[in-house]
């Protein structure tokens, strides 16, 4: 799991006000859930977006805080601009070192699906994989090899394979993808067309039974 130095800084002002005023000079306001107290930090956008990026969601960050305090931690949770979706708040999760920690690994869907081909569907139902394990042994994902599915398989989170050193929580009967019947389309039955004798006229409505009907007999 990648690893990076991050600095970043105490922040006195609360609020949202003060939030505000961070972003319009281009920081990031954030929080840090440590495991001495809880601090209130402000990032540069730039330096956090772009290691964000580079690393993924659950890395393990360490933090300078000030140049005085340092921290590691993974992002807890964050917050983007619902119009721009840049990070507009972030929650930082401070660990120790040696003790299990929970946390969720997205999960990453592979290879060409053989039921696919066939016309079936791929549905995901689950995203992310609940884990606790060390840090240090946080994968960057979990993945998933469709390849031999077939129209009507299912993978569960039982089915998932990990390192022995990570413990899976999300529920063993948890569907995580499936391939589903295909869609079926009616196709509209066309008319039979009716071809006629050169110089029949077409019938009219009513013509045809009256033809089909015996005549009656004249009465003695």
């Amino acid at each position: 799991m990648a690893n990076r130095l991050l600095d970043i800084q105490m922040r006195e002002n609360t609020g949202k006000g003060a939030a505000r005023k961070e972003r319009q000079r281009g920081f990031i306001p954030a929080v840090l859930y440590g495991i001495k107290g809880n601090k209130v930090l402000t990032v540069k956008a730039k330096d956090f977006e772009k290691m964000f990026e580079e690393i993924g969601e659950h890395s393990i960050i360490n933090l300078n805080i000030d140049n005085k305090d340092k921290a590691e931690v993974i992002v807890k949770d964050f917050q983007l601009d619902p119009v721009t979706k840049h990070v507009i708040h972030i929650d930082f999760l401070e660990f120790e070192k040696g003790k299990a920690l929970k946390t969720e690994v997205p999960i990453r869907v592979t290879g060409d699906s053989a039921g696919v081909t066939k016309g079936g569907i791929l549905e995901t139902f689950l995203r992310d994989l609940e884990i606790e394990c060390l840090p240090k042994d946080i994968p960057d994902s979990v993945e998933i090899d469709v390849t031999d599915m077939e129209i009507g398989d299912s993978i569960h989170a039982r089915d998932i394979s990990v390192d022995d050193k990570i413990k899976v929580l999300t529920n063993p009967e948890q569907v995580v993808v499936t391939i589903g019947m295909p869609t079926k389309i009616e196709v509209p039955v066309e008319e039979e067309e009716v071809v006629l004798a050169e110089g029949e006229a077409p019938a009219e409505e009513g013509e045809e039974q009256e033809a089909d009907a015996e005549p009656e007999q004249e009465s003695k």
